[in-house]
């Protein structure tokens, strides 16, 4: 795991990890994360549980709330040991710099995890390799926060019926 990295040229999709969550990106701007971040990172934040939240945020650079709400989760929580660990990945960092959902020459973050049709580029490699330590990590939750650019209600979507998952999902209705 490495500490924070010096931002450097070139967007290519390669996974930094990170095992603390530093203080100077809670009031740092999806579109300024590039001065800060070289690209795709994942925040392994301790907590007092075994079992972690996996969230997702910034997989468009144009859908910031998740980056925003992980901000003020963490801002709460800054001086306190978090009830649960959290895994934090924070996606298109690139796109984010320029307020667009991907750039002309990536993949779409959100259509390129395992199971993608086109397993092969770079940005699904990445994701692979999120998922793998995800995996390791066994989270108790896994959620992918972002926003539209329609109007729409806050929903939720899940990949099964299970009451858990219906009971977490309500959670954000």
């Amino acid at each position: 795991m490495s500490s924070l990295p010096s931002p450097e040229s070139g967007d290519r999709p390669q996974l930094d990890d990170f095992n603390h969550f530093p203080n100077a990106l809670l009031d740092v701007p999806a579109a300024e994360l590039w001065h800060h971040l070289r690209g795709p990172s994942l925040f392994r934040i301790p907590g007092r549980q075994a079992a972690p939240l996996f969230v997702s945020v910034l997989l468009h650079g144009n859908e910031d709330t998740g980056w925003q709400g992980i901000q003020v989760v963490l801002r709460q929580h800054r001086n306190a040991t978090l009830r649960r660990p959290l895994l934090v990945f924070v996606g298109n960092i690139a796109a984010a710099r320029a307020k667009v959902r991907t750039l002309p020459d990536q993949d779409d973050y959100n259509r390129a995890w395992p199971g993608t049709p086109r397993p092969e580029t770079l940005t699904a490699h990445m994701l692979r390799r999120v998922v793998q330590i995800v995996r390791q990590a066994q989270p108790f939750a896994s959620i992918d926060v972002h926003n539209n650019t329609g109007h729409n209600p806050h929903y939720a979507c899940v990949n099964s019926f299970d009451e858990r998952h219906l009971h977490l999902a309500r959670l954000f209705g």
